[in-house]
């Protein structure tokens, strides 16, 4: 069977939104997150979840935004994730940060 590219694009439009329903399952959004009790993006079963977009060159990293993650997630008895997308003109990546924190003696 012969498809067009838009009919491609559409098919793959589709198995996306499909994944996105599925994962949307499994997680649970924090309606104003941050401004209540309930801390970061997103909590599944065993993450607390930061989500960070930009369409700028980069995203800095920084340590205050580490300790609020860690912080939220030790409060919900939970680990911690990082999701960081950077967008330009071409290219989306996506970045999935685990957090560990060691502390020096």
């Amino acid at each position: 069977m012969c498809y067009t590219i838009s009919e491609n694009r559409k098919r793959d439009k589709m198995k996306k939104k499909n994944k996105g329903r599925e994962y949307e399952k499994e997680c649970q959004q924090t309606i104003n997150s941050g401004a209540f009790f309930d801390k970061g993006d997103l909590k599944t079963e065993d993450y607390v979840i930061e989500c960070k977009f930009t369409e700028k060159k980069g995203f800095r990293i920084s340590t205050k935004i580490l300790e609020k993650i860690w912080g939220e997630a030790l409060d919900a008895n939970k680990l911690p994730l990082l999701l960081v997308g950077i967008k330009d003109d071409k290219v989306q990546w996506n970045l999935q940060v685990t957090i560990n924190k060691e502390m020096k003696p």
